[in-house]
């Protein structure tokens, strides 16, 4: 800041912001710079979970690439390249980190943290000061604006200018400092421990835009697919485990069909069709209107399924074959040859859950039980164990158990046969509790970056249950929010779902690149236990 051409008086104000600034780092309390290293890792947690994502991605590449090599090269090409451009960015970033990290003393075992975290010295040294410093700051800058822009080329045009995109390096706006550099408000004076989170933010930028790019290249790949290219034979059945003396039943259709135009479906052998190693079977176009042999063993076709019926004889495998024939448009017909199987077996009695196969402690856990052959009103059923087990008195088949710890229980079931109570084969079922919910704000934002419009609207926190077949609801009854902006953390606390006034105030101050950070959050779920969820970060832009 004192060198080039300038006046002794400029040289003396210059002089006099750093011995200023100096004073005011020397006051960074450890408060604010325990703070920096809680963000740093959970932006370090984020940056792994993000990274798994974006791995999960990559192998659907692969599996795609298997698949259809030739629709799947120039997006997995693009996808690679993605790859490169973020693992060069996030090393290059790492390096720094490394290097901040040695000039600060190293890290402290005991604290986990930088032995001299509030040193202002290493990155002003390392991305500020005159040559080698400035060069490599403006550098870094320089490779991030490179890295948007050759992520951003491997979007399509038409959809770049609405392509999210957190990677990038603009210079910031500080009151009182227009003009200076980027890598000037960005690293000058910072404490290493400060300077190490906000690498750590490039690095989170860096995988999160990656992940972005490479989700956008997957979907592209099937988007110019029709809908209905070809067809394949497909069998539904209600069961293929069936006893003595009861029909088989089965439903065969065609997966993708014309409403128009009923499927005719004929029974008999498909040796002369090509068999694949997964058991599917090639189709065929023909001139004639049946391939020898099938004569008219014919399904009647309703609403564009054949109806299959067959009893059971004897115990053991059954397999039925057949083809489903289709006029095409251009003349002749299509076969598509099919294959199914079904059991037969002796009697037993059958216990499902009617939505999983696990019962969960805090609501009603609905099963059907019954015995083939036998009526509801001869079998009973009792649970050993934690819980009990009520009979729905609407449907003599309904169950509803109701379980209390972790663990392990049994459905023992006992059907009258020939005027005798007999017991009947019983399963046994693990108990669970209720998953976790995931938390999330009222418009069911789930932390990363957001517009400060948007975070100002949102009333408060969520705990929602996901992919979760019961009606269960967890209430939030507390959470607490930091909010980081320029250095400095607040900490505010709610009792209950709803954003405090306090923290409203601090949705209001936010600006971009501040952090708000929910933690600390407890819900309570039908199983009246108290639980504490996972962190949620949000990243102001």
């Amino acid at each position: 800041m004192a060198g080039g051409k300038l006046s002794p008086r400029q040289k003396m104000i210059n002089m006099m912001y750093l011995v200023l600034t100096a004073l005011l780092a020397l006051n960074v309390s450890q408060e604010v710079l325990n703070a920096f290293h809680l963000v740093n890792e959970g932006l370090q947690t984020s940056n792994g979970s993000l990274g798994e994502k974006n791995n999960g991605i990559y192998k659907a590449f692969d599996k795609q690439m298997e698949n259809d090599k030739t629709k799947t090269q120039q997006f997995f090409d693009k996808a690679q390249k993605a790859k490169k451009i973020g693992s060069d960015l996030n090393s290059l970033v790492e390096s720094y980190k490394s290097e901040i990290i040695k000039q600060a003393g190293g890290i402290d075992p005991e604290t986990d943290d930088i032995e001299q975290r509030d040193n202002i010295d290493v990155a002003t040294r390392m991305f500020v000061e005159e040559g080698a410093g400035v060069k490599r700051g403006r550098e870094l800058q320089q490779k991030i604006f490179d890295a948007r822009k050759n992520l951003l080329d491997l979007v399509d045009e038409k959809d770049r200018a609405n392509f999210k995109m957190s990677l990038d390096a603009k210079t910031p706006k500080k009151k009182g400092e227009e003009g200076a550099k980027w890598e000037y408000l960005t690293f000058s004076h910072v404490p290493a421990t400060a300077a190490v989170t906000i690498l750590s933010k490039f690095q989170n930028d860096v995988v999160s835009s990656e992940g972005a790019v490479i989700e956008y290249l997957i979907k592209k790949i099937g988007e110019t697919d029709f809908k209905f290219t070809d067809l394949t034979a497909k069998i539904i059945a209600p069961t293929s485990y069936i006893l003595t003396g009861q029909q088989y039943k089965a439903d065969v259709f065609l997966a993708a069909f014309n409403s128009t135009q009923q499927p005719e479906i004929f029974l008999g052998s498909v040796g002369g069709f090509k068999k694949n190693p997964d058991g599917s079977y090639d189709p065929k176009d023909s001139n004639d209107p049946l391939p020898g042999g099938y004569g008219n063993n014919m399904l009647k076709a309703e609403g564009g399924f054949g109806k299959y019926t067959a009893t059971g004889a004897g115990v053991g495998e059954k397999t039925y074959t057949g083809i489903i024939r289709v006029k095409n448009p251009t003349g002749g017909y299509k076969f598509y040859p099919f294959e199914g199987k079904y059991q037969t077996a002796p009697k037993a009695v059958v216990v499902s859950p009617t939505k999983m196969n696990v019962l969960y402690i805090g609501v009603d856990n609905p099963m059907e039980i019954s015995v083939p052959g036998v009526g509801q009103g001869d079998v009973s059923a009792t649970l050993e164990g934690a819980g009990t087990l009520k009979k729905d008195p609407a449907n003599p088949a309904s169950y509803i158990a109701n379980v209390t710890a972790i663990g392990k229980c049994k459905i023992n079931v006992s059907a009258k046969i020939d005027g005798k109570v007999q017991p009947m084969d019983g399963k046994e079922f693990r108990i669970k509790r209720i998953p976790d919910p995931v938390p999330m704000t009222s418009g069911k934002l789930r932390g990363g970056n957001v517009q400060a419009g948007t975070m100002k609207a949102q009333s408060g926190i969520l705990a929602l249950l996901e992919n979760f077949d019961f009606d269960a609801r967890f209430n939030v009854v507390s959470f607490q929010m930091v909010f980081s902006s320029k250095g400095e953390i607040f900490k505010a606390e709610s009792p209950g779902p709803g954003f405090t006034p306090q923290m409203q105030a601090f949705k209001d101050r936010a600006k971009p690149k501040d952090i708000l950070f929910i933690d600390e959050i407890k819900v309570v779920g039908p199983d009246k236990q108290p639980r504490k969820l996972g962190q949620i970060a949000f990243t102001i832009i």
